[in-house]
């Protein structure tokens, strides 16, 4: 009878049934990890971002390329921008519906507040460079070097901040360096901003579908 009851005093459940502390916070731990990766954006999602900003960004950076004098995008190609922008977010939108089925309470509430607060970030970005063009500073920087890449450094930044918050690491890796990418395009004046942009962001997005996808294939590790 002692032995079997010394037994039973190492395994997982103690005399009053309670979990050992170090084992529940491994099960805590991993429920966590799990409902992260359930909840975790498909790596298809970033494909198509890249898509954007490869095709999208391409096309403007495309119809500026011989440009001597600036006079802007083509209107093609910010039709066509804005055509696969609407594309991806339909996309994604079904597949976010799809892995937040049956989410309710707070999680959806937290949702929908990280969905307000990015959405405010990229519309205060865009209220400030119709700002500047009311105050008469040129299409070349309003529409070629601001444009392109302040709206999106202040929804990477958005996102930034929730992802450290989450400890999203791969979602913070992303928002970063967008923000890097974005940033440093301006260097380069219109040309640059579309034209690099549009690559540095879509490798970014690829490199972090490939990162995910290794992520949420790799079994969530339990602690002894």
């Amino acid at each position: 009878m002692n032995g079997s009851h010394d037994t039973d005093e190492t395994g997982t459940i103690d005399e009053g049934g309670e979990l050992d502390p170090r084992q529940a916070a491994a099960l805590v731990e991993q429920t966590t990890i799990q409902a992260r990766r359930q909840f975790a954006p498909p790596p298809l999602g970033a494909v198509l971002g890249a898509g954007v900003f490869f095709f999208g960004y391409g096309a403007v950076w495309w119809s500026m390329r011989d440009q001597h004098v600036y006079s802007g995008p083509a209107g093609w190609a910010i039709a066509f921008l804005y055509l696969l922008i609407v594309a991806s977010a339909l996309v994604s939108r079904r597949f976010l519906a799809r892995a937040t089925t049956g989410v309710g309470g707070r999680a959806r509430r937290q949702m929908a507040g990280m969905g307000a607060a990015v959405a405010a970030a990229g519309i205060g970005a865009w209220v400030v460079q119709g700002a500047l063009r009311y105050l008469g500073v040129s299409f070349k920087i309003v529409y070629g070097v601001y444009g392109p890449t302040v709206p999106l450094i202040a929804l990477a930044a958005a996102a930034a901040g929730f992802a450290a918050a989450q400890e999203k690491w791969p979602e913070l890796g992303l928002a970063i360096a967008i923000i890097a990418i974005a940033s440093t395009s301006t260097f380069f004046g219109p040309l640059g901003a579309w034209g690099l942009t549009g690559l540095g962001c879509g490798i970014a997005l690829l490199v972090y579908a490939a990162v995910l996808t290794v992520w949420l294939r790799r079994p969530p590790s339990v602690q002894r």
